[in-house]
């Protein structure tokens, strides 16, 4: 896989780790797939006290590799304290990535041979400085014989979130560990005495609330990046969906979490697509939507532009939704969180709660919402994506597949057809007289003649067929694990009904039809295709209107031998 579409890859899985021994184990993962790394250390700088915290190392030279960092860690530090260096400023705002080969210049007390020593079997050695609003976040160590250049492997890891990721999990680990000293504190103090008991506790839980809230907003600002860097880094919709479905539902803390989308019908929905998160312990109800009164639900919340909240007045049968629907959800609330994008509902968030009667709060409502607009955002991307691709494989006049994708799907089933020893037919159908249409009646006269062929083929092929125009007049249908007759009948069923087409002024259009199996008629999958095309020639030739069935093998060596 190439270094960029690894950076991509691993961007959703450094985002999502908590714990900083996650987030240091991601970071080595990427290196070594990235930068093709060996060893990696990861060295958590603590900025109040000028020194190393936190570190790891890992790879397959960890024996090796451990001394030179033992080294670095005993020569390097208070030059990292009051380095400022001969490169560009450290933005104040963003996160920064700095790399430079480990050198004799950053571990100046240290025999030259004792590094060479070190080095020599661990190839080039990096030192990877990390940069978050304008603070030195960690040094991470890279060894490898196959690393890029600095300069490149700059450019690499910049397009991660390594700073992000290691700042808030270095944070999360900070506040874990100021979490236990005061654990300690208030220990000692019950300990001492017994009548400072109720302030103690006081004090306590007011620094864990405090650090409770300042956790949450962490969590949060760390959903609402992962969310937009998702949409900006990944096509792959459905990975998206699934996990901020699951996010969502966990940040939050509800029973369920859900995606909705459909197609509007009428008064009804159609393709209805569902993704849920639930909370563990709980029963899904996704399969609840893709009955009648589940449909009529989706219909409702894909109507509403603002949030709406389900309350106990929904519950009880005076709101907008069927009580009876809600009830077989067991929920005694929920939120529904539109997906708007150009005044278009792409979907809708469905929160549930079944254990208590949730009030939600601005915040809560803003921030969802927040999310649910960058869900919309990924959504749209994927579906211009798709569109992207359809109309690479699509002919534009007919909604049929075009040549380029008739002739890798007749490669691809023909070697199927081979491997499994199944026949495969194929029908070229032709329109008859089109110039004579376009030249009396005019180019758009023909092209709906040609429209109303594309159409006959796919109303009346079976979704195991593939239907395609393959230029002009031509079009094409693959027919796998059909027999001859079979083909004959349907070629013959789609003359009639080509035939029952009428164009306006022109009247009644026709067109002639010619078909070849394998292996009856051919060895390769040009054959195929040739005999098809002489076997419609006949039929042109033959007075037109009709279909013909190319001659098998040894037929046309019968017929050679007469002649």
């Amino acid at each position: 896989m190439p270094h960029d579409e690894n950076i991509s890859a691993h961007t959703i899985y450094i985002l999502s780790a908590i714990e900083l021994e996650e987030v240091m184990a991601c970071v080595h993962e990427l290196c070594a797939r990235a930068l093709s790394a060996q060893s990696t250390a990861i060295l958590m700088w603590d900025a109040d006290l000028e020194m190393f915290s936190d570190q790891c190392i890992y790879g397959d030279m960890k024996g090796e590799f451990s001394e030179l960092v033992e080294l670095y860690l005993g020569a390097a530090a208070d030059k990292l304290a009051a380095y400022s260096g001969d490169e560009p400023p450290i933005s104040r705002h963003n996160a920064d990535i700095r790399v430079h080969l480990l050198d004799l210049a950053w571990l100046e007390n240290v025999d030259r041979a004792l590094l060479l020593g070190m080095t020599e079997g661990l190839g080039k050695v990096y030192q990877v400085r990390v940069y978050f609003k304008g603070e030195l976040v960690a040094v991470v160590l890279v060894a490898g014989t196959e690393l890029p250049d600095p300069l490149h492997t700059q450019d690499l890891m910049s397009g991660a979130p390594i700073a992000l990721a290691l700042s808030r999990a270095f944070e999360m680990k900070e506040l874990q560990r100021e979490n236990e000293r005061l654990r300690g504190q208030y220990e000692e103090i019950e300990e001492k005495t017994s009548s400072m008991e109720e302030q103690t506790l006081k004090l306590i839980h007011d620094i864990t609330a405090r650090d409770s809230i300042r956790m949450k907003q962490l969590e949060r600002e760390r959903l609402v990046y992962w969310i937009s860097n998702a949409v900006r880094s990944s096509v792959h919709i459905k990975q998206v969906v699934d996990i901020t479905v699951e996010k969502i539902g966990t940040t939050f803390g509800v029973s369920r979490c859900l995606l909705l989308r459909a197609e509007a019908s009428g008064p009804a929905v159609s393709e209805i697509e569902v993704h849920e998160y639930i909370k563990p312990g709980l029963s899904a109800s996704r399969e609840l939507f893709y009955t009648d009164i589940g449909r009529e639900f989706i219909r409702l919340a894909l109507a509403k532009e603002t949030p709406e909240s389900i309350d106990s007045a929904d519950l009880s049968g005076g709101g907008y939704f069927n009580v009876a629907f809600l009830r077989e959800l067991r929920i005694k609330s929920g939120l529904i969180v539109p997906l708007v994008m150009r005044d278009r509902i792409l979907g809708a968030l469905f929160l549930q709660d079944i254990d208590f009667d949730r009030d939600w709060s601005i915040d809560d409502i803003s921030l969802i919402g927040s999310l649910a607009d960058n869900l919309s955002v990924a959504i749209e991307n994927a579906e211009l994506h798709l569109e992207r691709e359809m109309q690479a494989v699509t002919d534009g006049l007919t909604g049929v597949n075009n040549r380029r994708s008739f002739n890798e799907n007749l490669l691809k089933e023909f070697e199927r057809a081979k491997r499994y020893d199944q026949p495969l037919s194929l029908i070229i159908v032709d329109l008859d007289y089109l110039k004579k249409i376009n030249d009396q009646y005019g180019h758009m006269a023909g092209d709906e003649a040609i429209r109303s062929i594309g159409a006959v083929l796919k109303q009346s092929s079976r979704s195991t067929d593939f239907v395609a125009r393959y230029g002009g007049e031509e079009f094409c249908l693959l027919l796998p694990n059909t027999e001859i007759d079979m083909a004959e009948q349907l070629a013959e069923r789609l003359r009639r009904c080509i035939n029952e087409v009428t164009i306006a002024e022109y009247g009644n259009i026709s067109a002639s039809l010619g078909v070849s199996n394998f292996p009856l008629h051919c060895d390769t999958a040009e054959d195929l295709f040739s005999q098809a095309d002489e076997a419609l020639y006949k039929a042109k030739s033959g007075g037109r209107n009709c279909v013909k069935v190319a001659l098998q093998h040894d037929t046309e060596a019968d017929a050679g031998a007469k002649v």
